[in-house]
């Protein structure tokens, strides 16, 4: 614990941070000793959570309600965070668009592209900017299993989470010698609201644990740039890696997204 706070400083904050993955990533920060900021748009939620981590681990947190898909709620959170000394940002707050391309609004096309990449695009610029300052931090970017090809049904989901894991690459490699840690995590489908509309029933896929995503998260951060929770999903990558064509892995993905969406297609 000692370690992990001298290297990301005392405070962690986590984007979406009032349930599923986020909300593992605050408990797993909070084991570690970081004192933690909750940020999404559900108050009573996320004060519950707090509640949580102060009587279990007796840690500091700071909770705020912010929209950060608006430019008020990205000021928010700027505002009340000045004075205390972020060291580990996890961008985990985003949304999925499942369903054929044209069925989807470009509004809701626009809104996807806004939170999975112009939000942790303001926020890793921001705190990123004060990590090198300190020479110490780190950054975790949710990214996704579907970032490494062209997914049909997801399709500008699946272009967002490659932009998180491309970005992801590129300020590692910058970041590297502020000793900066920066992590992309690829899981697959996972039990959290995003999935709701998804039936995997006669696929031989079994929804990760937002626990398992985040533990794997925080125990790769520092030790690797590439995160993939979960056998199937390393098999799913090393298979699209080397084996199977860029058209094939689109195709094959397509299959199994077209099955697993078969309830709302």
């Amino acid at each position: 614990m000692k370690k992990f706070i001298e290297k990301y400083s005392s405070w962690g904050l986590i984007t979406g941070a009032s349930s599923g993955i986020g909300k593992q990533f605050a408990i797993s920060l909070a084991a570690r000793g970081l004192n933690i900021v909750l940020v999404a748009r559900s108050k009573e939620k996320m004060l519950l959570i707090g509640k949580e981590l102060v009587d279990k681990y007796d840690v500091a947190i700071k909770v705020i309600v912010a929209d950060l898909a608006s430019e008020v709620g990205i000021d928010t959170l700027i505002s009340e965070t000045n004075d205390l000394e972020i060291g580990l940002l996890v961008n985990n707050v985003g949304r999925e668009d499942s369903d054929h391309f044209l069925k989807i609004s470009t509004k809701e096309h626009v809104q996807t592209i806004v939170l999975n990449i112009q939000v942790p695009l303001l926020l890793t610029h921001h705190f990123g900017a004060k990590m090198v300052e300190r020479k110490k931090g780190g950054i975790i970017n949710m990214s996704s299993i579907v970032a490494f090809q062209g997914v049909p049904y997801v399709a500008n989901y699946a272009g967002t989470k490659a932009y998180n894991l491309i970005f992801s690459e590129g300020i590692a490699a910058e970041f590297e010698k502020h000793n900066i840690d920066v992590l992309a995590v690829t899981p697959g489908f996972t039990k959290t609201n995003l999935a709701q509309t998804y039936n995997l029933s006669g696929t031989p896929f079994k929804p990760l644990t937002p626990y398992f995503v985040a533990q794997k998260a925080v125990k790769d951060l520092g030790k690797k740039r590439l995160s993939i929770p979960g056998a199937i999903n390393a098999f799913l990558y090393w298979n699209g890696k080397f084996l199977f064509s860029r058209k094939m892995n689109t195709r094959s993905f397509g299959m199994v997204f077209k099955k697993a969406l078969r309830n709302s297609l």
